[in-house]
């Protein structure tokens, strides 16, 4: 522990500056509060200080205790660092030395305890909110959270908007065959719904023999998904039921005259998929597999001419989907 003295008033109080090693000297909290008192000003009574800093769950707790004309009042303070300990305490001593210094403009005090009444022999120890300090060397930035500003809550969204595309693969129903998937929906803290649209490329079906014969098999298709939404940080993991309906083209290849047939194309579909959405993205986007199971709603059979079976839709098919979602506002 040293002691200190401060030179600008004509009565200077003792001052004992207690703070761990690493801490500003006792010098650094004397020139703090000369830049605050007025040099003329005059205590008319002795005046003894003690300052003590100490970190304390993150931060660091000040404690400021001054002795004069027989009454000790007693301050602490709550700062982010040692160095922001040294500027409250020096408001602190300011303002009890020479009240009529005013504020200083490079510090914003706590609110003030209400002021005891006259006959009062002490002053309570008052556990102010943390005390704001700005910084009060030039150059220096300011930092609001280190200042005792509290950080703004974001709003909550409780429904959004959404738009995801992206490349698909199934096999099953038809033989292996790629897609495109697009979508739009809403999404809510605990679930989504979208309809889409897929379409299915053509997947070929060719049979061997003396006149090889065949058919390319297409897709267009709209669907309904929805479920739930499960949650841990970034990632999110939906649980999707949905329906599919559209058309099934089929153009047969090997004949003399080849046909063309669309038929009703429906499935039902169970999935779950995995999006991550990092923090990067600020809730804005996100990356999403998802792996479905369809089961056939019909199962249109294909042939050619003499009877020659060309291809029936199977009964289910898996597929996967990677999408690339938007999210909005």
């Amino acid at each position: 522990m040293s002691v200190a003295r401060v030179a600008a008033a004509a009565s200077p109080p003792a001052i004992a500056w207690d703070a761990p090693p690493g801490c500003p000297d006792a010098g650094a909290l004397t020139a703090e509060i000369s830049r605050h008192i007025d040099p003329a000003a005059d205590t008319g009574q002795p005046v003894t200080i003690r300052v003590q800093a100490r970190p304390a769950d993150g931060r660091w707790r000040v404690v400021v205790v001054i002795e004069a004309d027989g009454r000790t009042q007693e301050r602490t303070l709550a700062v982010e660092s040692c160095e922001a300990a040294v500027r409250a305490a020096a408001f602190v001593i300011a303002i009890a030395v020479d009240p009529a210094g005013g504020e200083p403009p490079d510090v914003v005090p706590a609110p003030p305890a209400p002021a005891p009444p006259p006959a009062a022999k002490a002053i309570d120890a008052v556990e102010p909110e943390p005390a704001p300090v700005t910084p009060a060397a030039a150059g220096e930035e300011f930092d609001p959270p280190a200042a005792g500003v509290a950080p703004q809550p974001r709003r909550s969204r409780p429904l959004r908007g959404l738009l995801q595309v992206g490349p698909a693969v199934q096999v099953g129903m038809l033989p292996v065959d790629p897609g495109l998937a697009a979508a739009g929906g809403l999404l809510w803290p605990r679930a989504r719904l979208t309809l889409g649209y897929t379409r299915w490329f053509a997947a070929q079906v060719r049979h061997g023999g003396e006149r090889p014969y065949g058919a390319d098999l297409a897709v267009h298709a709209a669907q309904l998904r929805g479920g739930p939404v499960l949650r841990a940080g970034p990632l999110e993991l939906p649980l999707q039921a949905g329906l599919e309906l559209g058309a099934l083209q089929a153009v047969g290849v090997g004949g003399d005259s080849n046909y063309r047939a669309t038929t009703l194309w429906g499935a039902a579909t169970l999935g779950v998929g995995l999006a991550w959405a990092p923090r990067a993205f600020r809730g804005f986007a996100a990356l999403m597999v998802l792996a479905e199971a369809a089961v056939a709603l019909r199962r249109p059979r294909f042939v050619f001419a003499g009877d020659l079976g060309v291809h029936q839709v199977g009964p289910a098919a898996f597929r996967g989907f990677f999408l690339v979602e938007a999210r909005f506002p």
